[in-house]
């Protein structure tokens, strides 16, 4: 009797373990942030925002390398924004053209409250 209640909480232990190293390393959070970070750091930019306003499209940013969600810089706590670089399409018709690409990127800012979509394009067409 005494060897199986070694046993069982020897089977317990390991699988608690196991759990929370699962938790550290494989956990949807977790690989999210591996996923962000490796596009990130490998330039994979081709995001899109458009934002909208009583169902139309009034601004768009190309090349959107990520969206950030902003964080104190003492207070550690979660902002009520979300930022990030893109150009400009000035005449939204989704098509990056030469001179919103001499502007370069420009910082932009989503308050919480705004309707916005961000997807990723596979490829932004460029202008000649």
């Amino acid at each position: 009797m005494k060897k199986i209640f070694i046993s069982l909480t020897a089977v317990l232990i390991f699988s608690a373990v196991l759990f929370f190293i699962y938790r550290l390393f494989f956990a949807s959070e977790r690989i999210n942030i591996i996923g962000r970070t490796i596009e990130t750091t490998f330039g994979f930019d081709n995001g899109v925002v458009e934002f909208y306003s009583c169902g139309k499209l009034i601004k768009r940013f190309l090349k959107v390398e990520k969206l950030t969600t902003a964080k104190g810089t003492y207070q550690k706590e979660t902002r009520p924004y979300r930022f990030g670089y893109g150009y400009t399409d000035e005449n939204l018709n989704g098509i990056l053209d030469r001179d919103e690409k001499k502007k370069g990127k420009v910082y932009f800012e989503i308050p919480s409250y705004r309707d916005y979509i961000y997807y990723d394009a596979k490829e932004i067409p460029e202008s000649d």
